[in-house]
């Protein structure tokens, strides 16, 4: 039985060069694949729900650890950034309750996942790490901690 295609690969287009946040966004592509395999094999609502339960927890804990480093990187666009990390883990929640009312997982939810992850990253993440790169190129006193400690 061959193998389905999975709805995002991994793309070097989507490495920012900080290896546990791209290791991260790598864990929340392939959730995000077993969510399209969801769809597509049309699963029970008991198969589904682990798999979105698994996606809102993993997302919660990368975003944390991004909203972390932002913190301690100064990074003028924290607010608007977290309000978005924000405004996906609502949109999983509203996800996960309609599964738990019995409802499939959504085509729409899918392409939502792919979409947003997709240009999170190429976006405001690449936005934040070319701060970080920045001073982390600089000889300051923080760019030394942020090689230390995330470089």
């Amino acid at each position: 039985m061959s193998r389905m295609a999975a709805l995002v690969a991994w793309s070097d287009e989507f490495a920012l060069g900080m290896q546990e946040i791209d290791e991260q966004h790598q864990v929340l592509i392939e959730l995000i694949n077993q969510v399209w395999v969801a769809v597509v094999k049309r699963v029970s609502v008991e198969q589904a729900l682990p798999i979105i339960e698994e996606l809102e927890k993993y997302t919660i804990t990368h975003f944390t650890a991004e909203e972390i480093f932002m913190r301690e990187l100064g990074y003028a666009g924290f607010a608007e950034h977290k309000v978005e990390h924000d405004n996906f883990v609502s949109r999983v929640a509203e996800e996960k309750a309609k599964i738990i009312g019995g409802k499939p997982v959504a085509l729409e939810m899918v392409h939502f996942l792919k979409d947003w992850l997709i240009n999170h990253i190429l976006v405001s993440d690449k936005a934040y790490t070319q701060t970080y790169a920045k001073r982390a190129q600089a000889g300051s006193g923080l760019g030394r901690f942020f090689r230390r400690f995330w470089g």
